[in-house]
């Protein structure tokens, strides 16, 4: 978290406010976020979905683009923000985007996984790193009825709603996701169910959040 912080304040747009919901940490985050300008918001563990924590960080912001940004998803460089917020200079760019690079600790099996191609248009949103106008946010909450894919979701609604989804290189992040075999193995599962899920919604739709 430290490190994601530090390569924030180094970014060359500086126009920004960092939210950080909190669900009852018990590793060192309360500490470490002492040290930068950040707002703070806690949710009781029990409350804790990735969509709620999300769509409460979302709604207490100020800007016109929402950044979505894993705690441990780090900037590959300081023109990370600049980079990503110019694709929304086509009115149509709903959402974008960057890669997930493997961090050198990386297991082999999570590399696998990581995508390398260079193509700029694709039909999937990704909150481990994502952007996205708060405008489009009003319309379709994420949805806090899944416990997962959440941004696969908002992706797809996006889309029947005649916009489009961007992966750009530049707005790429480091990013390590599992420590374990058998974890990943489950929340690939967990993944590919749901997405079947939600891929047999009719669209346009509500979304469901409190």
């Amino acid at each position: 978290l430290q490190e994601v912080l530090n390569k924030l304040s180094q970014q060359t747009f500086q126009d920004y406010e960092i939210i950080i919901v909190d669900s009852g940490s018990t590793d060192n985050t309360l500490e470490i976020i002492k040290e930068f300008s950040v707002k703070l918001i806690k949710i009781k563990p029990e409350e804790f979905n990735y969509s709620y924590a999300l769509n409460l960080g979302v709604s207490k912001a100020r800007g016109e683009f929402i950044c979505v940004l894993s705690g441990h998803s780090v900037p590959v460089d300081n023109k990370f923000l600049e980079n990503g917020l110019q694709n929304f200079n086509d009115s149509l760019v709903a959402g974008v985007s960057g890669y997930n690079y493997p961090l050198p600790d990386t297991p082999f099996y999570e590399k696998i996984y990581v995508e390398k191609g260079k193509r700029k248009y694709w039909r999937q949103l990704d909150n481990r790193v994502s952007l996205f106008p708060k405008k489009l946010w009003k319309i379709y909450p994420f949805d806090e009825s899944l416990s997962n894919c959440e941004d696969y979701d908002w992706g797809q609604e996006m889309i029947a709603r005649g916009y489009k989804l961007i992966r750009e290189p530049g707005f790429s992040v480091y990013h390590s996701h599992y420590s374990l075999r058998d974890k990943l193995k489950t929340e690939l599962w967990d993944w590919r169910k749901t997405v079947r899920e939600i891929n047999k919604r009719q669209r346009p739709r509500k979304s469901f959040t409190k």
